[in-house]
C-alpha cells in the first residue's frame, strides 16, 4: 500500500489502521467525522401538513358523524406523530419538534371544539407572560 496522512499521523494504510486498532480508537471522531444519516424525504411533510389541515377543518366544522369523527381524531395524532418524528429525525432539534408539535396539539384542540383559537391564543399570551424575565 501507499502512504496516507489522516490529521497529523502520517504513514502506511495497514499502520495507521492498526494503531487505531490497537489504542480503540475511532478514527471518525479522530477526523471529527458526523455519521452518515439518512434523511426522510421532505415532501412527506408536504403531504402530511395539508392532510392534518384539512382534517382538522373537517373535524372543527362538524361535517363529520360521531363514528367518524373519532377515526379522524385518531387520524390526526397518528400524522402529528408521524410529522414530530420526521422533524426530529432530519433537524436533531427538540426546540424545532416542540414547537411543531404543540402547534399541531392547539389545532386538534381547536378541530375538537375543546378551545377556540381566541382562548388558545390568550393561555399561549399568558405563558409568554410569565416566562418573560422581570427587572425587579
Amino acid at each position: 500500500m501507499g502512504k496516507i496522512k489522516i490529521g497529523d499521523i502520517e504513514g502506511e494504510a495497514d499502520d495507521i489502521k492498526n494503531l487505531f486498532l490497537d489504542l480503540e480508537c475511532d478514527l471518525s471522531a479522530y477526523i471529527n467525522a458526523k455519521p452518515i444519516t439518512d434523511k426522510i424525504p421532505k415532501y412527506w411533510l408536504y403531504i402530511l401538513t395539508p392532510i392534518f389541515f384539512i382534517s382538522a377543518c373537517l373535524l372543527a366544522v362538524g361535517l363529520l358523524d360521531n363514528n367518524w369523527s373519532k377515526v379522524v381524531t385518531l387520524l390526526l395524532f397518528l400524522i402529528l406523530g408521524f410529522i414530530s418524528l420526521i422533524i426530529q429525525h432530519n433537524y436533531k432539534d427538540w426546540r424545532i419538534t416542540t414547537i411543531a408539535f404543540l402547534t399541531g396539539f392547539c389545532l386538534i384542540l381547536i378541530g375538537l371544539n375543546i378551545y377556540t383559537p381566541e382562548q388558545i391564543s390568550k393561555k399561549i399570551e399568558e405563558e409568554a407572560v410569565k416566562r418573560i424575565p422581570t427587572s425587579e
